[in-house]
């Protein structure tokens, strides 16, 4: 067995393959059959964002596990061959680890790759843009009023992707790279403008999720060109008997340590489509940095007190002081994220619960009803259904929150005049009456 082939890919067989095309053949005749393609693409959404958070939860869990034996590799009194050990338990189980400076002088029959969690990561998280975003672009990527051409935003999100690689790329070629905290500045700032500028023609939620993508390429790129070829050559070396330059070495580990501490912003824009009070705010950009950095700082803390683990506080074994930072910078972004009361809603006179009725049915519920009519909903988004007077007034605070404070709903829907500021206003005044129903 050679080592440089050894992974998970060697279980596929070509039966099992068809196996599974005919599985998709079927779906797709039953679906073209009874005119299910708004249920088909739920289905496809909750199949392909499932298996995104499987490999993601892999990819992620091994960078975790890997820069954890890093850390806490006990170096003294080794062999000289190794660069250290660790003895660890879990699962009933007692392991002792090995880590060599470059290669054995035999490698072993098996060697185990973990890669393929990384490509599969990204390549599911491009189907759910797709899915999600590119699929409608008008829907949820473009920012509301925008009359770009849906292809051209398309077009730039794409671009935005590969541009990300690039110019990493070209910082990690400079001296930059052998300067952490001014690499992490450069990078953050880059990251700034690169969310006020994709502010500028997209929403906010496709903002984020882009920042979230670009991050992501950047890992699984990081991986594809610089990790894996990297490993393929030590282990070429190793075969021949030649030395590799433990420099060299050095310089991948830099790499998957970057990939180390972009998983918590990653992770952040994963799962911001949720919390629009963090993304449709005028001050996304700031909101989005505050949070990354808050993610840095606290896998940087992760990381010292793994490393450090023998020390205690005053010999300088954990750094708490990160904890504290992160907190703060949480606290910014809370009150960033604050309701503000509009003016329109300031002095407004009372409001019937009829008027109200009249304009959820007119803006949400194409989409917020048990069987929605607006063409690529299968059901209501989150569930939330508003078609009862019991409803509406159940969601109340969930209606101020998302027409009101954030104004992320309704979405723009062709031929459906958008939501006015008066009765976004209109809808803010009747929640702070109390929400009184019919």
């Amino acid at each position: 067995m050679n080592p440089l082939h050894q992974d998970r890919l060697r279980i596929v067989k070509w039966p099992w393959v068809l196996a599974l095309l005919a599985i998709f053949a079927v779906a797709v005749a039953l679906t073209l059959a009874n005119g299910w393609q708004a249920h088909a693409r739920e289905w496809l959404n909750l199949v392909v964002r499932w298996l995104h958070i499987i490999y993601g939860v892999a990819w992620i869990g091994a960078s975790f596990y890997f820069i954890f034996l890093e850390n806490a590799l006990e170096r003294q009194g080794v062999r000289a061959e190794l660069s250290g050990n660790i003895w660890a338990i879990h699962g009933g189980g007692i392991y002792y680890l090995e880590k060599y400076k470059t290669a054995p002088k035999e490698l072993p029959r098996y060697l185990h790759w973990f890669k393929w969690d990384a490509y599969l990561t990204w390549v599911t998280g491009f189907l759910l843009l797709i899915i999600v975003y590119y699929a409608d672009p008008r829907t949820i990527l473009l920012a509301p009023g925008s009359t770009l051409p849906g292809w051209a935003a398309i077009a730039i999100a794409i671009a935005s992707l590969v541009a990300a690689w690039l110019v990493y790329v070209g910082l990690s070629s400079t001296q930059l790279l052998y300067r952490p905290a001014l690499f992490l500045l450069v990078g953050g700032v880059l990251v700034a403008l690169a969310a006020y500028l994709l502010g500028q023609v997209f929403s906010g939620r496709g903002t984020f999720m882009h920042i979230g993508a670009m991050l992501g390429t950047i890992m699984a790129a990081n991986v594809f060109f610089v990790i894996i070829p990297s490993q393929k050559k030590l282990v070429r070396a190793a075969q021949r008997g030649e030395a590799l330059d433990p420099n060299f070495v050095a310089w991948v580990q830099l790499r998957s340590r970057h990939n180390n501490y972009l998983t918590l912003p990653v992770l952040f824009t994963m799962i911001a489509h949720h919390f629009p009070m963090t993304y449709n705010n005028g001050a996304n950009w700031l909101i989005l940095i505050l949070l990354f950095v808050a993610g840095v700082a606290v896998r940087h803390f992760i990381n010292v007190t793994e490393k450090e683990h023998h020390k205690t506080l005053t010999e300088g074994g954990a750094m708490p002081y990160l904890l504290v930072l992160a907190a703060a910078l949480l606290l910014g972004a809370f009150y960033l994220t604050a309701p503000r009361q509009s003016p329109e809603a300031q002095g407004q006179p009372a409001v019937t619960f009829a008027e109200v009725q009249a304009i959820i049915a007119a803006h949400c519920q194409m989409c917020h009803a048990a069987r929605p009519t607006q063409p690529g909903f299968a059901s209501a988004p989150g569930g939330v259904v508003l078609e009862t007077p019991e409803q509406i007034v159940g969601y109340a605070q969930k209606i101020k929150q998302v027409s009101v404070d954030t104004q992320y709903m309704p979405l723009m829907v062709p031929g459906v005049p958008p939501m006015t500021p008066e009765q976004r206003a209109r809808l803010g005044a009747w929640v702070a009456q109390g929400a009184p129903g019919p």
